[in-house]
């Protein structure tokens, strides 16, 4: 459910939340280490560029903090002082189901078959 609130709250819709989890499973990403864990965040990256829209990304991230997600997510874009995160855990059976691993940083791209 705060899935699905973070999503709301951000103009994304249900659709968006289904279709990230539809896509992980069916993709059937292999993991870094044999171990899933039970905590995981999605981090959804925007960076404003001049006055359009602003360029963003998401990342499904495995850690057990809030702020571990945000710190790894920042590392990648180490020249960008204008970045905005924002973060949502991920419930532990959505966390095996997408077989994040421990300390793994998976960047989601939208299935482009998805309408």
């Amino acid at each position: 459910m705060a899935m699905f609130n973070f999503a709301v709250s951000r103009g994304l819709g249900k659709d968006w939340v289904v279709g990230l989890f539809d896509y992980a499973k069916l993709s059937d990403w292999k993991t870094r280490s044999a171990k899933n864990i039970d905590e995981g965040f999605v981090v959804l990256v925007h960076i404003p560029v001049g006055s359009g829209l602003p360029y963003h990304d998401t990342y499904l991230v495995g850690c057990p903090t809030q702020e571990e997600a945000e710190a790894r997510i920042k590392h990648l874009y180490p020249s960008e002082p204008n970045i905005k995160l924002y973060v949502s855990p991920l419930r532990g059976g959505d966390t095996k189901a997408l077989k994040l691993a421990r300390n793994e940083v998976r960047e989601w791209q939208c299935d482009p078959q998805t309408p």
